[in-house]
């Protein structure tokens, strides 16, 4: 039982950097825009038909999905530290856990990909740290104030944005794509490293404030969702939570049209109208994230499938160090895509770069499984235990 566990967790991890990469890899020579980045040409049927298939499947759904497992993770690596240490002890641990994860996050959205999440993750992980001892009960009404706060923040911050859009003339030709994303798509595919640490910095700036700022609620309330279901064995004894887990098919099912209309609208604005971006579009994407349930429900309800055990067990070795193949996605973003690389991301349309991405995951895939057979874990999980542990 320990060990199916132990594989769902990680292969759900491995799948979860997957979807990750396929929206970074679109948004990499973009800077901090619209989350799938911009159209260069019309687009023609295949390029549309791949925004549309990634905007609606994949965006927002699989950073959800790796929020609720950073969750699930909090509370197993809560449950091993107190059986060390007691309370306080514990809690300086994971502070020293959470600080490491801190300074791989800032050097990662300084030096290779300005839409680093793991600096979020830390620094919300502290907020986290406090719901480490409370009780199911308390966790689950926690749990629905920080989803009742995204709620309320969504529609808010999409009026607000509504509003300043009506109010406020526009400087630039809104069917042209904004001048300062043409400028650092430039940057980003031409220029050297040290040329691009400057506006890279200031995109990782940005990309980190409206993540704390705008996503913190929604984030706070999938880490506590993952909490919970860590502690009260959503995943690892999920026979148990029958009726939980069609819920969560039928609530992941029901986000899917709110996706596809999210997906629609941010379409036909990147299409006629990017200079002049809506809101209403990514409210729909936020609602749509909810979809990731229905990937989990999947991956629970079917794992006894002999397909689903054998797709768990590959996926699984990738899953156990996630933060070496997160950190690694980006350095071959780099390598392939950038100026200081091989300059692909100024020639590659979208398909290709959906390609591309799916290659590195099979790369990864077949490495991952190499490494863990030798090592047992990933190269930054080792520093990042020992850092933890001391």
């Amino acid at each position: 039982m320990k060990r199916e566990r132990i594989e769902v967790v990680d292969a759900l991890r491995a799948f979860a950097l997957a979807g990750i990469l396929q929206v970074n890899i679109q948004s990499f020579v973009w800077g901090a825009g619209d989350p799938l980045g911009y159209f260069d040409a019309p687009p023609g049927a295949l390029d549309a038909a791949v925004y549309l298939l990634i905007a609606v499947f994949v965006l927002s759904k699989f950073l959800s999905l790796f929020a609720f497992l950073f969750g699930v993770g909090f509370a197993l690596q809560w449950r091993s530290l107190r059986r060390r240490f007691d309370a306080a002890a514990a809690r300086a641990a994971y502070r020293r856990r959470l600080v490491f994860l801190l300074a791989v996050g800032v050097a990662h959205g300084a030096l290779l990909y300005f839409g680093d999440i793991l600096s979020a993750y830390a620094l919300l992980g502290f907020l986290l740290l406090h719901y480490a001892q409370s009780r199911p009960a308390s966790l689950a009404a926690s749990a629905r104030r920080w989803w009742l706060g995204f709620a309320l923040l969504t529609v808010a911050s999409t009026a607000a944005f509504e509003a300043l859009r009506l109010a406020l003339p526009l400087d630039d030709d809104p069917a042209q794509v904004p001048a300062w994303a043409l400028a650092q798509r430039a940057v980003y595919t031409e220029a050297g490293f040290i040329a691009q640490l400057g506006p890279r910095l200031a995109d990782y700036r940005s990309v980190l404030g409206s993540t704390v700022l705008l996503g913190a609620p929604q984030i706070m309330g999938l880490f506590l969702l993952g909490a919970l279901a860590g502690r009260l064995g959503w995943l690892a004894r999920p026979w148990r939570h029958r009726r939980l887990w069609r819920a969560a098919t039928w609530i992941g099912i029901a986000a899917l049209p709110f996706a596809a209309a999210g997906a629609w609208l941010n379409f036909e604005t990147m299409r006629s109208s990017p200079g002049d971006p809506s809101a209403i579009g990514y409210a729909f994407v936020n609602a749509g994230s909810l979809a990731a349930a229905l990937y989990v429900a999947l991956f629970v309800r079917l794992r006894q499938r002999p397909t689903m055990q054998r797709l768990i067990a590959w996926l699984a070795p990738a899953g156990r160090m996630p933060l070496t193949n997160y950190v690694a996605q980006s350095a071959a973003m780099g390598l392939l895509l950038s100026g200081w690389g091989f300059g692909l991301g100024a020639t590659l349309g979208r398909a290709e770069l959906a390609l591309l991405a799916l290659a590195i995951v099979v790369a990864q895939l077949a490495l991952s499984r190499a490494w863990i057979a030798r090592f047992g874990q990933g190269p930054l999980e080792a520093v990042w235990r020992k850092a933890t542990y001391r």
